[in-house]
This record gives structure tokens, C-alpha cells and sequence, in this order.
């Protein structure tokens, strides 16, 4: 352990003034991206949250007595947050039917714009991260032709510092940039699919309460 630690004290100082920054932008990029998980919940890492979906669809369909409250009941018994907010959304449907449609199109905003809460954050902490990792580049190949300028190309131990800290920066920055491009990707299809069960579902609450309001014919 102490030897792994040193290796990481060691290539930072190597890596030059640019680490800090590059260090930075990975501590800032996935603590937004495990935020962002953590605030979607269960549903984030789900393969059956489309059985959410289809539950309050046959619990609407086929339930003889008091449908809304067996559905709202059920969908208390599962976690995550499109089991959560179509439980609300039958609560409003129950107890004010005629606001229904107004609440549900202000609160998916509100939903999307919740489980999108500092993603952008995230994209351009992944953009920056190579960005440094390039000035370290720079700053390391200028610092070796300072040395080449001043000893000459004789003495490569001394040019060995300068292009160690391009070298070592720029790896830094592709490591920190590379995963998190890849887990905003996937976070983003997710919160695009948790968005589309969401909206279907409400849509099932409205098709059934446009039916209950419909006269039957006798």
C-alpha cells in the first residue's frame, strides 16, 4: 500500500502544475455522476422498470373494486423514482381528477429537469480534463526545449523531467476523460428511457380517467 501510494505521489509531481487541475476536474465530474445515480435511485441500474409500467397498466384494466387506490398501493410496494412519481400522479388522480393533466405536464418537467441536475456539469468536466492534460503537453515540451536551449541535446536525464510531465499530463487527462464521457452516455440513455416509462404511464392514468369520465351507455 505505502509503495502504490508513493508511485501515485510520485507521477503527480511528475505530471506537473497542470495534475491539480486534472485531479479537480475528476473529483467534480464523478461526484455529479454518482449524485445523479443516487438521485434516480433503484430505477438507475433496473432491467424491469418497464414491469412498473405494465403493473399500474393491469392493476387500472382488470381491477374490479377501487383500481386507483390497489394501484397507488402496489406501486408504494416497489422503490425507485417512476414507481414514486406515478404514485403521486394517482393520488392527484384520485383526489382532483380535474387537475390532473395540469400536474402531470408540470411535474415531468419538474422530474426531467431533477434526474438531469448537473449532468451538463459532468460533460464539461469529461471536455476539460483532455483539454489540461494538452497544456501539460505544452508546458512539459517547453520546459524540454529550455533545457535543450540551455545544455544542449547531450544530457537526456535532464531533458527526461520535461517530456515525462507532457507525457504523464496527458495520459492524467485521458483517464479521467474516457470514463467519464462513457458514464454520462450511459446516464443520459437512462434518464431518456426512465423519462419515456414515465410518460407512458401517465398517459395510461389519462386514458383511464378519460374513460371513467366518459357516460356509459345503458
Amino acid at each position: 500500500m505505502y509503495v502504490f501510494i508513493e508511485a501515485l505521489q510520485s507521477t503527480f509531481l511528475a505530471g506537473g502544475s497542470v495534475m491539480l487541475p486534472i485531479i479537480l476536474t475528476g473529483v467534480i465530474g464523478f461526484y455529479y455522476l454518482y449524485s445523479t445515480w443516487m438521485r434516480i435511485g433503484g430505477d438507475a441500474f433496473r432491467k424491469d422498470v418497464y414491469m412498473v409500467v405494465e403493473m399500474l397498466r393491469n392493476d387500472l384494466n382488470i381491477r374490479a373494486e377501487d383500481p386507483l387506490r390497489f394501484a397507488s398501493k402496489h406501486l408504494g410496494l416497489r422503490g425507485g423514482i417512476v414507481s414514486r412519481e406515478l404514485r403521486l400522479a394517482l393520488n392527484v388522480a384520485k383526489d382532483t381528477p380535474e387537475k390532473y393533466r395540469e400536474y402531470m405536464q408540470v411535474r415531468m418537467i419538474k422530474t426531467v429537469q431533477y434526474m438531469r441536475q448537473g449532468t451538463h456539469i459532468i460533460s464539461v468536466m469529461a471536455a476539460a480534463a483532455p483539454l489540461l492534460g494538452l497544456l501539460g503537453t505544452v508546458t512539459g515540451m517547453v520546459s524540454t526545449f529550455e533545457v535543450i536551449t540551455l545544455y544542449g541535446n547531450q544530457n537526456p536525464v535532464l531533458m527526461a523531467d520535461g517530456i515525462s510531465e507532457a507525457l504523464i499530463s496527458t495520459q492524467s487527462g485521458l483517464l479521467v476523460a474516457f470514463p467519464l464521457t462513457l458514464l454520462k452516455q450511459r446516464l443520459d440513455e437512462r434518464i431518456e428511457y426512465l423519462t419515456e416509462q414515465l410518460e407512458l404511464g401517465a398517459t395510461i392514468i389519462e386514458n383511464y380517467m378519460s374513460l371513467q369520465a366518459t357516460p356509459k351507455a345503458t
